[in-house]
């Protein structure tokens, strides 16, 4: 088996990329790769109608999904989450004959606008990341699937008039695009060894 015949599959669970500094930054980098594809939430599923069997048929033919979301309230968006929600069905996900995506490898993506010091306790989001992620990685572990890496970039808040920097911001995702970049030949080398 060769290189190219490994299928990643990038789920992009922001609600509005046409607004988005971080997020496209990041899918424009990775769109480059040849074993990659993007399927983003915001575009083919507007007014929140998911296709649930394209989804799932999406999702089975995939060797490696990778889940690139921003950090809302310490969750994935809105449409992400309903996104998980009807997807992720019983006797497809979990269940006795839910076993359609077990062993799936699955690269987690985040950006984050605030600092990674805000996440403990005393400060601005109380606890550590971990603990927020814990509900939000339960459709992924429910459905037997395998988290091979976490790639978190903190500090992408590109609105100035919450001290955030457009220009810090569009660095930080092309440094992330290229450890997610990393992640995934590494994985797709293993795959086939």
């Amino acid at each position: 088996m060769n290189q190219s015949m490994s299928k990643v599959l990038l789920i992009s669970g922001h609600p509005d990329l046409k607004r988005s500094i971080a997020n496209n930054e990041i899918l424009n980098r990775l769109q480059k790769m040849s074993s990659l594809s993007v399927h983003k939430l915001d575009q083919v599923c507007a007014n929140y109608c998911i296709d649930i069997k394209a989804e799932q048929a999406r999702l089975t033919q995939a060797d490696i999904i990778i889940f690139q979301f921003p950090l809302y309230w310490s969750t994935y968006p809105a449409l992400m989450k309903l996104w998980f929600d009807e997807v992720f069905s019983y006797n497809f996900a979990f269940g006795p004959k839910g076993d359609q995506l077990k062993h799936k490898k699955v690269i987690l993506s985040i950006t984050c606008g605030a600092t990674e010091n805000s996440y403990q306790p005393g400060e601005f989001n109380f606890l550590p990341l971990e603990q927020y992620l814990q509900a939000a990685l339960h459709p992924i572990k429910a459905a037997q699937m395998e988290i091979v890496d976490t790639i978190i970039t903190f500090n992408m808040n590109s609105t100035t008039d919450e001290g955030g920097n457009p220009n810090t911001v569009i660095k930080l995702s092309q440094q992330h695009a290229e450890r997610l970049i990393h992640v995934i030949n590494q994985l797709i080398n293993h795959i086939h060894q």
